[in-house]
């Protein structure tokens, strides 16, 4: 909730902790709830937005980028936050507010660009043109797709496909590997650059590829399951391997409002279903999948 929605419900923080002094109390919005913003409605985007991030992905014309980096980042910086409030409340029997935003998280993900400093140079890439950030660490185009190179000062000197331009730099290098790149296949170049200790890949140019990459899939990486409503859904699976304590996918992702009435039975209120329904505090249709 933004600033001043928790409170008008009456389960702020301070309510709550008065119930309950030891409670650990989560809160994630787009600005966080001190300052001139905190009572701002905001999403995604506004996230990108205030921070620089739509700057740095689009250039001179902002773009939006279309991957949720700061949704998914928030919940994950809240829930290591509440953990640690958790941990805390142990040792001592004190509970604490945890407050996780939008904001807070677009700058840790640009932690190694947000630094200031005498003699700072704002030119990391950006845009959407940008291919990397020199020629040793970029995209190139090979003779059927793209790939990365992410190579260090003298490592080209191992690869024999190109040892000749180990003594080159700069935009001469650069100049030098996207014409000799052009000459070969991704593969070819991949396997002559891993032979010779350096990082490179294909560019996948398809997430449907992505998804059902066999090594993806055996690795519990992407599972397909039937959503109710929907049908069989390919997802995303829990990024994290534990050895001693294996973490399993969860039960799909059920329609929204379909918990509602087991959830208001447990704290008595399952009479107040329609109502409830009707003045659109419950939605129990009308979402589409992907939405």
């Amino acid at each position: 909730f933004r600033g001043g929605v928790a409170e008008r419900l009456g389960v702020d923080y301070e309510r709550v902790r008065a119930r309950r002094p030891d409670i650990v109390y989560g809160s994630m919005n787009t600005f966080g709830h001190i300052g001139p913003y905190a009572s701002r409605p905001g999403h995604e985007q506004i996230g990108q937005a205030v921070s620089g991030m739509q700057v740095r992905y689009g250039s001179a014309k902002p773009a939006t980028a279309p991957f949720a980096a700061n949704d998914y980042g928030t919940g994950l910086m809240a829930c290591y936050a509440v953990a640690l409030a958790l941990l805390h409340r142990r040792r001592t029997g004190e509970g604490q507010f945890v407050d996780s935003a939008l904001a807070y998280t677009a700058t840790m993900l640009q932690s190694g660009l947000l630094q200031r400093y005498p003699g700072k140079r704002w030119d990391e890439p950006h845009g959407q043109e940008a291919t990397g950030s020199g020629p040793l660490d970029r995209l190139y185009q090979a003779a059927d797709g793209w790939l990365f190179l992410a190579a260090r000062a003298g490592d080209l000197a191992r690869c024999a496909e190109l040892a000749d331009l180990a003594g080159r730099s700069g935009a001469e290098l650069e100049r030098s590997l996207e014409e000799r790149m052009k000459s070969r296949t991704v593969a070819a170049w991949v396997d002559a650059l891993q032979r010779a200790g350096i990082g490179a890949h294909r560019v996948v140019p398809c997430l449907v590829e992505l998804m059902t990459d066999p090594l993806v899939v055996a690795r519990g990486l992407a599972l397909t399951r039937d959503h109710e409503g929907f049908g069989p859904i390919t997802t995303t699976a829990p990024g994290v391997k534990l050895s001693r304590t294996p973490v399993t996918a969860g039960r799909p992702a059920p329609k929204p409002g379909s918990d509602a009435a087991s959830v208001l039975a447990e704290v008595g209120l399952v009479g107040d279903m329609e109502r409830l329904v009707r003045e659109r505090i419950i939605a129990v249709d009308g979402v589409k999948a992907g939405c």
